[in-house]
């Protein structure tokens, strides 16, 4: 019996090993350092598997960066992935479907680098509801407590790394490659397509959305410490296709939007006067920017039926194409004043002292917008939608616990002081 045991443990062991080794060699999310083999590895397809969080966690974790951009698929599919022209190099660390419990961790994980001057970081309701707090990876990536090694031991024993190692050998041996979402042509009428089925996906969603102030309080207390620590954070709210903004203010969360502008931008307010380390934009530790609210090259009009051009500004009514998030990075700067269109309003810098007056332009934008063929178009289609009655879109609430709180007050605990980055 003792005999059986102990090969029954060795050959366990074994196995775990030969199962972690596998998948630490192949590296399918690029964080071993592992050599490319020629022909089975050479082609990194995985990398951004499951929003890439692995991957992302991974580099915020051995640190360097001088800035970072953060934010979800947006962020992700909206900006170049090493934007250009910006001092110190900015590193795109967008990852797809996530929010501001998995943002707060990002920035909090980055800011323990004496190198990190700068955060960027693209805002809106989608980031503070309850419906969500993580994707699978993060509970294997390093967000999840700030230890790089350990999450390299989790990431090799995991079974969904096997399945991703097996995939970047098949594509690598087929040329094959991940699903992209986005093309620059597209069969007549399967852009409207998106536009419409976004938007009606869009206005059940609203009826669902319940925002979590404790989500907001949380990353107060992020903003409030990159900020003591000398890191500029500057925010900005991700523009969205009229469209999705007009599903939004049907389902009757014009106002909720409109008060969520405020109180972000009286937060950003409260720690501006702080003295950063260095700035990447103008303005003071915390700069809030605005880049919503059916501003004119976010109101160009949807794909035509028989169009197959992409559209230029929007790939859905969600998500902007990358020279949109390149000029918005521009204009952060101060490097341009008009869209990339040569629309004169294009974002303006948010103050608790100008959101009035801005909601009051962006109302007398939308009524503008209503009254172009491509607002009637729109109306029409939310009209059927509202005709319909829709089940409004539901998720079980997922509230932050006790033990999540810890481990972002552990990473803040550990962030680099303002002395380090001088």
């Amino acid at each position: 019996m003792p005999r059986y045991a102990s090969t029954l443990l060795v050959t366990l062991f074994a196995s775990l090993t030969l199962f972690a080794g596998f998948n630490a060699l192949i590296d399918p999310f690029g964080i071993t350092g592992a050599p490319d083999i020629p022909g089975l590895t050479g082609r990194d397809t995985r990398l951004l598997e499951d929003g890439g969080r692995v991957h992302v966690a991974d580099r915020l974790a051995r640190g360097g960066d001088h800035a970072i951009l953060l934010g979800s698929s947006r962020t992700v599919d909206g900006f170049p992935h090493e934007p250009e022209n910006w001092p110190g190099g900015l590193y795109n660390a967008g990852m797809r479907g996530t929010n501001i419990f998995e943002l707060s961790q990002a920035a909090a994980l980055a800011a323990e680098s004496p190198a990190l001057r700068c955060v960027v970081i693209g805002l809106d309701l989608d980031e503070f509801g309850t419906h969500s707090k993580a994707k699978a990876t993060y509970w294997l990536s390093a967000l999840t407590d700030g230890n790089r090694l350990f999450s390299l031991a989790r990431v090799a024993l995991s079974p969904n790394t096997f399945g991703a190692s097996v995939q970047l050998i098949a594509d690598n041996l087929t040329g094959g490659e991940p699903r992209v979402p986005w093309a620059d042509t597209y069969p007549e009428g399967a852009q409207l397509e998106r536009y419409e089925g976004g938007t009606r996906g869009m206005y059940r969603w609203y009826l669902g959305y319940d925002f979590d102030p404790e989500r907001l309080a949380l990353f107060e207390t992020v903003l409030d410490r990159l900020t003591a620590n000398g890191i500029q954070v500057t925010g900005f709210i991700h523009p969205l296709h009229a469209w999705r903004e007009e599903a939004m203010w049907r389902a009757g969360r014009g106002e909720d939007y409109l008060a969520f502008r405020v109180e972000l931008a009286t937060l950003f307010e409260r720690y501006a006067d702080r003295q950063p380390a260095s700035t990447c934009v103008p303005g003071g530790s915390a700069v809030l920017w605005d880049f919503s609210g059916f501003q004119p090259f976010a109101s160009l009009p949807a794909p035509a039926p028989d169009q197959s051009d992409a559209h230029p500004a929007f790939y859905e009514p969600s998500h902007y194409l990358p020279h949109i998030g390149s000029a918005m990075l521009e204009r952060m700067q101060d490097r341009r004043e008009n869209d990339p269109f040569g629309h004169a309003v294009f974002g303006f810098e948010l103050t608790p002292g100008n959101a009035g007056d801005s909601a009051r332009a962006l109302q007398e934008r939308r009524t503008a917008w209503l009254a172009t063929e491509d607002g009637a178009i729109a109306t029409r289609l939310l009209d059927a939608v509202i005709a319909g009655d829709p089940a409004p879109e539901v998720s079980p609430p997922q509230f932050l616990n006790r033990d999540e709180r810890t481990s972002l007050s552990d990473k803040l605990d550990a962030i680099a002081p303002a002395a380090a980055r001088r």
